[in-house]
């Protein structure tokens, strides 16, 4: 899949940068439906997104984010770690500077407790799911 072409990818030592995403550009895509900032945290299939579905269309994958997390992760928030298939809570994904960033309330998941934040992201995970086998149109 995807996340194979991403891995070899990256293990020629190539980079290629994602594209730019969310209010002000100021996110990156981290798939076809996901965009993420480190001030705005991340959008999941929302009119902010719709960028990323050009990547499907690029010669090789990109690749966004900070250090890598989770399973062929990388991190895209504070606290969230994200492949380009769904994202996940993850401590190891803080703020670099030790601070939260400004953020946003709206569809913002970064201000959050982190119990909040974990039950919103086991929420989108299973809506994103579910929406994998339906035709969507932007």
């Amino acid at each position: 899949g995807l996340g194979d072409r991403r891995l070899k990818h990256r293990k020629n030592g190539c980079r290629n940068w994602c594209i730019h995403c969310g209010p002000g550009n100021r996110g990156s895509c981290f798939g076809p439906n996901i965009c993420c900032g480190e001030e705005m945290g991340c959008y999941f299939g929302t009119p902010e997104t719709v960028r990323c579905l050009e990547e499907n269309f690029l010669p090789s994958p990109c690749e966004a984010g900070g250090k890598l997390c989770g399973a062929d992760g990388r991190c895209a928030a504070p606290g969230i770690c994200c492949n380009d298939e769904s994202c996940i809570s993850d401590a190891a994904c803080g703020n670099e500077n030790g601070e939260r960033g400004r953020t946003s309330p709206e569809r913002n998941l970064t201000g959050l407790d982190g119990s909040t934040g974990d039950l919103l992201l086991r929420l989108m995970h299973l809506a994103n799911k579910q929406q994998q086998g339906k035709p969507q149109f932007y």
